[in-house]
């Protein structure tokens, strides 16, 4: 088990399980959940230093170094001058965390998810859409609305931004501000995207998220990342969680929001029916589609 404690809406983590994850070459064997952290969040930022893994996972130093040579040793990660970066062929085929096998088990639940949205969108309409890839499949089904012309597109994605600015029809705003070198998927953050959502107002926002937590609420690996959406949650008259059942029970650093500012939550069938109850009894929508599997 994970134990958590928020302090101004950071998160410690104290115990960790034993993990066993097996790959194309046989069983790894990472000794707790805190490797197997490491491992999810290289692949988002493709390589970390000893410091940031330090403040991500409330380490110090020594366990750091530590994790990365047990790591190494179960040729897991490739070790750099002051940090770590995932092997090329777990890079590319997914790793321990993330197989491209699991990425395409989950897509049917994205797809589900993001075909229940498009009617919560009408003409004329402001929508903030956060980056990441149920957001991304939304788009596209919002790039057929035939009242395109009346909707306002607000992102912080390229990918998304560029769907609709394909079409020629939608009014597309993106976020000035930069994109993490480490993880060329990232949406566009910092100050000055922050700057950007807070001068803006929309009817309605879907938002994404990587941890579900019922004490923790929604957190981000990373904080200029949750910045963002609870820049847009503030700034936005409904919030629209889109979630697969992979991101319930999960906590990270970032604190973005509790559970009770999120007005519909859109999830898949396989969610925890004990998060599904709880979203029912704080006043949430809850919208549970069956992808096609």
């Amino acid at each position: 088990m994970i134990n958590l404690i928020k302090n101004d809406h950071l998160l410690s983590y104290f115990s960790f399980d034993i993990v066993v994850l097996e790959n194309m070459n046989g069983v790894r064997t990472l000794k707790n959940k805190r490797q197997q952290m490491i491992v999810e969040l290289l692949h988002e930022h493709t390589l970390l230093k000893i410091q940031e893994l330090c403040s991500l996972l409330n380490v110090s130093p020594a366990t750091a170094r530590r994790d990365l040579t047990e790591m190494e040793d179960a040729g897991v990660i490739v070790r750099i001058p002051g940090g770590a970066m995932l092997r090329k062929d777990d890079s590319k085929r997914g790793g321990m965390a993330k197989t491209s096998q699991d990425e395409d088990a989950m897509l049917p639940y994205k797809k589900a998810i993001a075909s229940a949205v498009s009617a919560l969108v009408n003409p004329g309409d402001t929508v903030f859409i956060d980056y990441g890839s149920t957001n991304s499949i939304i788009a596209d089904h919002l790039v057929s609305l035939p009242d395109l012309d009346d909707i306002t597109i607000v992102t912080n994605s390229i990918d998304i931004a560029y769907k609709f600015m394909m079409q020629e029809r939608a009014n597309v705003y993106v976020c000035g501000g930069a994109r993490p070198e480490r993880n060329s998927k990232a949406g566009i953050v910092g100050p000055l995207a922050e700057q950007m959502i807070s001068q803006l107002r929309a009817n309605i926002c879907f938002i994404g998220t990587p941890g579900i937590d019922i004490k923790s609420g929604i957190t981000d690996p990373y904080l200029s990342a949750a910045n963002i959406k609870a820049q847009m949650i503030e700034n936005s008259q409904k919030v629209v969680l889109v979630a697969d059942h992979s991101k319930f029970g999960k906590a990270h650093t970032a604190y973005v929001c509790s559970l009770d500012k999120i007005h519909h939550l859109i999830t898949d069938d396989a969610a925890p029916i004990d998060y599904i109850t709880h979203f029912k009894n704080i006043g949430t929508t809850v919208t549970v589609v069956k992808p096609n599997l």
